[in-house]
């Protein structure tokens, strides 16, 4: 086996510590009537975040914490050999599932549910076992008191680890600060007079009505977080009770607890969804944006070209006209003249009209000046570009920047560079390819890299690629379009005051396009 890595022998040092501080405080503090062993749950965790590598610590760490706490020779064998069973078969049902562990599905909870009940039957049987062995009285009742507890602890304490060690960081606005912490203060006085105090009723209401107030409060406006903090408080606070016993508290709790994160994980995959529908209701009005944007580039081409067609094509029609002047000629070069000022008509009322269409769409492309993120534009284009890749099976490799590379432009036009240079990747690739999109600081400007392994550029290529309606006809795919994709990145990079460049092994090989951009 591989010496453990550094963040392995890190979990494992947590695991160590955070077993012994558990096991200490439970055997001081909960009452022994619970039977609850609340440190194998660290155990489960630390194989969750560290890796199943790192069983024979949690053996180990379960061996010294029976011989500190003065086990028999029994328990000594029995007890490792079960926190440990219980930990791998609990981490890997967890790993294999590929578990959110911000509970944003409520599948995950509902797995998590499933999990917890096939688990916890590993420690109580065992003990059951070491009983025997050891010739007690161990009843059908005595190991169902054991598997609540264990199915208690594994609910309760496994989802508050994993959603708060998962993304420990978190900001809240002033506003939602005070609610958070005024729902908190309700729901400790709640547990308190409950469950400290022992006063079961207010004016012939159960307290416990009152207690699932505070609690729907949380489950529907603070999110998994903080469901795992408050179903803990109340834990702590019915455990330690002397007016209801640690069993009928123990399933209390399995219920509710189970009860208010399925509740929870479906609120949150509420908003999850309508958060993706907000994003891809943004994508269509980007892609539409983008459309529009490139209806104005053909337009303002078509008014240029237009220009351009009618100024030669003054002097022709000055000497057709000089021609009519001259004196007769015969049939035939009567047919012919007649048949040049007729053509001659046409091709300037085809002028005229494309004249007319530019007008309408008035042709003028316009930068707005904004500070703006460039990993956000980056991951916008590249969600508005994902069907492409799809239809073909691409995958995409997205290398954001470490920290944040803000520029000054326009984010709908950055969108556009970017978006065409993904697409033109897709486009040029075969299917299964893979498209890298990197982004990196160099310097004081902002290097982007769009790569693919496609059917790469010879010397010729690379040198017209930027040509508007230019078609690349080589590896034996050839594109339909206008080709004025890249002329359009290129004069928008050159509007933001960057440069754009394109560099291949050669056909077969690939390209990268490389974008720099000032920084702010």
């Amino acid at each position: 086996m591989n010496p453990y890595s550094r963040r392995e022998w890190i979990v494992a040092g947590t695991l160590f510590v955070s077993y012994f501080i558990v096991s200490s405080v439970a055997a001081n503090y909960i009452p022994a009537s619970a039977g609850l062993y609340p440190a194998s749950i660290i155990a489960l965790c630390a194989l969750y975040f560290g890796g199943l590598r790192l069983f024979p610590v949690v053996y180990l760490t379960a061996l010294m914490s029976g011989v500190f706490a003065g086990s028999t020779a029994v328990l000594l064998v029995v007890l490792p050999i079960a926190v440990t069973l219980q930990a791998v078969a609990g981490a890997y049902a967890l790993r294999a599932y590929h578990l959110d562990p911000l509970f944003r599905r409520y599948r995950d909870t509902v797995h998590l549910i499933l999990t917890a009940a096939a688990v916890s039957l590993i420690e109580p049987t065992l003990r059951a076992s070491a009983a025997a062995i050891e010739g007690e009285m161990y009843s059908l009742a005595d190991w169902g008191h054991a598997y609540t507890a264990s199915l208690f602890c594994f609910l309760i304490l496994t989802p508050f680890i994993l959603r708060w060690f998962t993304k420990p960081r978190f900001s809240r606005t002033p506003v939602e600060a005070a609610e958070t912490v005024g729902v908190f203060a309700v729901l400790t006085g709640i547990n308190f007079i409950l469950f400290v105090n022992g006063t079961q009723t207010i004016a012939g209401i159960s307290l416990v009505y009152f207690l699932l107030v505070p609690l729907f409060w949380i489950a529907l406006r603070l999110r998994p977080r903080f469901m795992t903090l408050a179903l803990l408080v109340t834990s702590l606070f019915a455990i330690s009770s002397v007016f209801i016993s640690a069993f009928d508290a123990e399933l209390f709790l399995i219920a509710l607890s189970a009860t208010f994160f399925i509740i929870t994980s479906i609120k949150e995959a509420s908003r999850v969804n309508a958060n993706l529908t907000l994003s891809e209701l943004e994508a269509l009005e980007n892609a539409v944006a983008k459309v529009s944007s490139e209806s104005r580039a053909k337009n303002d081409f078509i008014t240029v070209l237009a220009h351009e067609l009618r100024n030669p094509l003054a002097p022709v029609i000055s000497a057709i006209e000089l021609l009519k002047l001259k004196g007769p000629r015969d049939a035939d070069d009567a047919q012919a003249l007649d048949m040049m000022v007729e053509r001659i008509g046409v091709v300037g009322r085809l002028l005229d009209d494309l004249l007319d269409i530019s007008r309408v769409s008035k042709g003028k492309v316009s930068l707005k000046h904004e500070t703006v993120d460039l990993e956000v534009i980056l991951r916008r284009a590249v969600l508005s570009t994902d069907h492409h890749r799809k239809k073909l099976h691409q995958p995409l490799v997205f290398q954001a920047p470490k920290t944040p590379l803000f520029v000054a432009g326009d984010s709908v036009r950055l969108e556009q560079i970017f978006s065409n240079l993904l697409t033109n990747a897709s486009k040029y690739s075969g299917s299964g390819d893979t498209v890298t999109l990197r982004a990196r600081q160099k310097g004081d400007t902002a290097e982007i890299e769009v790569s693919d392994e496609g059917v790469g550029l010879n010397q010729e290529a690379m040198e017209s690629i930027f040509i508007p309606f230019h078609q690349l006809a080589q590896g034996g795919r050839s594109m339909r379009g206008l080709g004025i994709g890249l002329a359009l990145v290129r004069s928008f990079v050159f509007m933001h005051g960057g440069t754009v460049t394109v560099a291949s092994g050669g056909p077969g090989l690939g390209s990268r396009f490389t974008v720099t951009l000032p920084l702010l």
